[in-house]
């Protein structure tokens, strides 16, 4: 208890973080003790001395300031702490590109690009850098550093040569100035394989130094630490994480996702306490998991016990908390927010963290979402970078922001050439321009190219709705349900859809049979705390079952959110569904307060994107 009164006084955890230090499971029982201890909670002992406290540092402090800035100013390399220096993190932005492996060992090949991982990881650690991973370089069109590193973005570019031979190693690193295009700094690093771990956060650490990185005592350590002792365990770690990257650039791929399962579990054969592996397995299991499984009561259970096992070996593991985050984001719980902080606390660049926290935040709040997946953007360039775009545009499509939308889609496509999601968003701006004729002509192009995309087929399905042309919406609506079925996917927002088109064509009893599939799927996702569309959906169903006491309480809950995105005041405009209850006066107030907050929302992430100065031409993918 002593030595929480200290760390209250004198750190800026919070309670939890501080109850978990000092070894207490429950931040509640925590406080219970400490009531006990000390007479009072910790929150009011910390509000109470802590105030004490820098009052009399302050007085202090004044007889002290100006000496202590000429001590500063004369004792502190520029590098390291100037009170003049440009503090913007812009300076030190390292890219780091895959190591190639330049020796004759076949077998050995794999460890190139696994130590580019690892010291990627321990890089990512340090605050004071923003450290961007790319898992691989097109080769068969490679692009001069100075043109790569001008589209990425960054300052600084690493490199690496690895040559093994029997059970040595050398390592060849380099550091190169984009600016200048030339090599500021290279050294080699030598060692047996046996030290493998050893070298790479020795390396890492040299990295950070050459660059003047402030590293703080806890970030070195996290660098310093060994994650197993066992050589045979770690070997098979790192083919694990080499398979497993192999599935990550193909997804289907499942051949090299198995591979990884079984290295990963032969690691923890021979180390049973390797935190990373029990990482690794939880990773597969989120990969091997699938949409259709989300009303079980036990989805994503494995990935949260295997992460939770990691945690308990290394609780500083920062891919165990995203994995944490990225389950309770997947059952719609706030808590997911403080696993992803957490994460980004032991890793500042964790760019699997900002992505989750972004789409956690994609109809909460559009602010927040956009920063994250920005951030993740800075981070990553790898396959998933052009789905971050995506993500981005998507953002602002819902707000109604058509024209920065279309910039970054714009951006994804001269990144991916991928025209399948090019025309599919071309075709959600026009639907949502009231351009219904044209949503279905670029829906029809994005179907040329994939016929069994379900997100396309319902895109043509209900802008044919909107233009009144049921015998294609029906058409459209078969394929919906055939291509759900084929994949095994869960419908969860297509039922009152398609019974709106057997309701219109004279077929009351399907109608009735697809409008209370959707109140039963709306039901489930709101009670999983899925809410934001669902309350919508349940409307617009009772809406068109003449239930309009149930239809006006579910839409004062979608006015009654926190936010309301452009897309919502959309769809309560166009829908037929709604059409007995439009002329309502009660339905025009709430369309009216829906509009309000979402052109509210909608100014508000367009000021955030100017002064991130987003859309300046510079900053475009070239």
């Amino acid at each position: 208890m002593n030595t929480a009164k200290e760390l209250l006084l004198n750190e800026d955890d919070t309670i939890a973080e501080i109850s978990y230090k000092v070894g207490f499971g429950s931040p509640a029982y925590f406080n219970k003790c400490f009531h006990d201890e000390f007479g009072m909670p910790p929150g009011e002992f910390k509000k109470k001395f802590r105030s004490e406290k820098t009052r009399n540092r302050y007085y202090r402090l004044i007889y002290l300031l100006p000496a202590l800035l000429l001590l500063l100013f004369f004792l502190i390399p520029n590098h390291r702490f100037s009170l003049f220096a440009n503090k913007s993190t812009t300076e030190k932005t390292i890219a780091v590109l895959p190591f190639y492996y330049v020796g004759a060992e076949k077998d050995k090949e794999h460890l190139a690009y696994v130590m580019m991982l690892e010291i990627t990881s321990k890089l990512s650690m340090v605050e004071n850098l923003v450290v961007l991973s790319i898992p691989s370089v097109t080769t068969d069109n490679k692009k001069t550093d100075s043109h790569m590193a001008k589209k990425l973005g960054a300052n600084y570019l690493l490199e690496g040569n690895l040559h093994t031979e029997d059970n040595k190693m050398k390592l060849i690193v380099n550091r190169t100035n984009t600016k200048s295009g030339e090599i500021e700094w290279s050294d080699t690093f030598n060692s047996g394989l046996e030290n493998i771990l050893q070298m790479e956060s020795n390396i890492s650490q040299a990295v950070a130094q050459q660059l003047n990185a402030f590293i703080t005592p806890g970030e070195k350590a996290r660098m310093q630490k060994v994650p197993t002792l066992s050589s045979e365990a770690n070997d098979f770690y790192q083919m694990g994480r080499a398979a497993h990257m192999e599935y990550w650039k193909n997804n289907t791929d499942l051949e090299s996702l198995n591979k990884a399962e079984d290295y990963y579990q032969k690691a923890l054969n021979n180390d049973s306490a390797f935190a990373q592996a029990y990482v690794g397995l939880a990773q597969i299991a989120y990969d091997k998991t699938t949409w259709s499984d989300i009303f079980k009561n036990t989805y994503l259970d494995t990935v949260l016990s295997l992460a939770n096992q990691a945690l308990s070996f290394d609780n500083t593991l920062s891919d165990a908390y995203t994995l944490r985050g990225d389950y309770y984001r997947a059952r719609f719980s706030d808590k997911a927010v403080v696993q992803y902080e957490k994460a980004l606390h032991f890793n500042p660049n964790n760019w699997q963290a900002y992505y989750g926290l972004g789409n956690f935040y994609i109809l909460k709040n559009s602010i927040k979402s956009a920063q994250n997946i920005l951030e993740a953007t800075k981070r990553r360039r790898g396959p998933e970078y052009p789905i971050m775009l995506d993500n981005l545009a998507f953002i602002f499509i819902l707000n109604g922001l058509f024209d920065e939308g279309q910039e970054l889609i714009n951006r994804k496509l001269s990144w991916d050439t991928d025209s399948l999601y090019y025309y599919r968003r071309l075709a959600l701006i026009e639907e949502y321009k009231e351009h219904f004729e044209k949503a279905a002509g670029y829906a029809l192009k994005a179907r040329a190219i994939d016929s069994t995309n379900l997100n396309t087929n319902s895109l043509l399905a209900f802008n044919y709705v909107l233009l009144k042309e049921y015998k294609k919406a029906t058409y459209y609506n078969e394929r919906i349900v055939q291509i759900s079925n084929n994949i095994n996917f869960k419908l969860n927002n297509e039922h009152h859809r398609i019974g709106y088109v057997y309701l219109v064509n004279g077929d009351k009893q399907n109608a009735t049979k697809y409008f209370h599939r959707q109140i039963d799927a709306s039901q489930k996702l709101i009670a999983m705390g899925n809410a934001e569309e669902a309350l919508y959906d349940l409307a617009a169903t009772y809406a068109i079952l003449n239930e309009n006491d149930k239809a006006f309480e579910n839409l004062k809950k979608v006015q009654q959110q926190n936010t309301n995105l452009w897309f919502i005041y959309f769809y309560m405009k166009n829908d037929p569904l709604l059409n007995t209850i439009r002329n309502e006066p009660a339905f025009q107030e709430i369309l009216n307060r829906v509009k309000t907050k979402a052109e509210t929302e909608r100014d508000k992430l367009k000021t955030w994107a100017d002064q991130q100065e987003l859309f300046r031409p510079p900053l475009a993918d070239a």
